[in-house]
Formats: structure tokens, C-alpha cells, sequence
């Protein structure tokens, strides 16, 4: 078995989350229309990895 098969515990965290509606969503209501470098993807990874180790600033 290969070591880098395994979710980490913040990708486990992550997976609930319906990625295909919520690419539906980020497109319907164009999230991603005037970004350039962080998208809404990355940018939710973000919030609820500041959240889980509760940083207080980003």
C-alpha cells in the first residue's frame, strides 16, 4: 500500500461538502467571475482551515 493513498484528516473534513453543487452554485451566482488567483474553491479550504485551528486572522 502506497503512503500517500490516504486522505488527510482536513481533506476528510473537507469531503462532505458536494463538490458538484457547489460548482453549480459558484457558477450561478458567478463567485469566480472577477477572480483572478484565489478561487471559491481554495477560498472555502481556506475559511475551514482557519476555523479548525481557530486562527484569528487571515
Amino acid at each position: 500500500m502506497d503512503k500517500f493513498t490516504r486522505k488527510t484528516s482536513f481533506e476528510q473534513w473537507f469531503s462532505p461538502i458536494n463538490r458538484p453543487l457547489f460548482d453549480d452554485l459558484v457558477k450561478t451566482h458567478q463567485l469566480n467571475h472577477y477572480t483572478k488567483k484565489l478561487y471559491m474553491a481554495s477560498f472555502m479550504k481556506l475559511l475551514l482551515y482557519a476555523q479548525l485551528h481557530e486562527t484569528e486572522s487571515l
